[in-house]
């Protein structure tokens, strides 16, 4: 399976209309939040319009900078992972949106233990209602990274959810997917979790993953 990601486009439908060309051969696209900064379904349909109007399937979450309304909207569109499970392509997605506090207000933050319970609670829900089984076929995507990792450290110091860790260190998905910290574009890794932070698309950086049956290799881009 072959994947677009992007996250932190922070309103700029020019850099996502130049994401037409990287859309080659991509099953799906997948958003790690912040799709606008501080604007409403209107905002979020004007940003997404350009990727949605495309043949590939979209899947995303919430950033912190992004108020109700582009929940809403994501949730209008049946594109929204925000606390669900979804299966595409032969793999379960789960994810959950927001951050932790930051230092200036923004609309969509939360407290660590908000980020665990979500994606637990959606884990369960699809263990009750689905016999598809999540070994080795899960992808975790977040906006807020895992705590101490090279995707979440800004000068030194790591910015992460430890619940997210926590997930990710139980629960071992093949991919985890976050955005947040614009400085920590990047990739790591979490005992069998590959992590990726492809950067900011407001500033024209994204990634591309492929997964194989034996493999995760993900690129890091920066739009021509």
């Amino acid at each position: 399976m072959r994947l677009l990601i992007i996250s932190d486009i922070h309103g700029q439908v020019d850099k996502v209309k130049r994401l037409s060309s990287a859309l080659k051969g991509i099953e799906l696209v997948l958003i790690a939040g912040d799709i606008t900064t501080f604007g409403g379904a209107d905002h979020a349909a004007a940003v997404l319009e350009p990727l949605l109007s495309q043949s590939v399937p979209v899947l995303a979450v919430p950033g912190n900078c992004d108020p109700e309304g582009v929940s809403q909207y994501l949730e209008s569109k049946q594109i929204s992972l925000q606390g669900r499970t979804l299966q595409q392509g032969g793999y379960l997605f789960v994810g959950a949106g927001g951050s932790l506090p930051c230092p200036g207000l923004t609309p969509n933050e939360c407290n660590d233990s908000f980020f665990e319970t979500i994606l637990c609670k959606a884990l369960y829900r699809n263990e009750a209602n689905s016999a598809f089984s999540v070994s080795k076929r899960l992808i975790l995507v977040t906006h807020q990274p895992a705590f101490g990792t090279a995707v979440d450290t800004v000068a030194g110091r790591s910015t992460g959810s430890p619940s997210i860790r926590r997930f990710i260190e139980t629960h071992q998905p093949v991919l985890a997917v976050s955005g947040h910290i614009h400085e920590a574009f990047g990739t790591d890794r979490i005992g069998l979790t590959v992590l990726v932070n492809p950067g900011p698309l407001k500033q024209g950086r994204y990634a591309t993953v492929d997964i194989k049956a034996d493999s995760v290799v993900p690129q890091l881009h920066t739009l021509d």
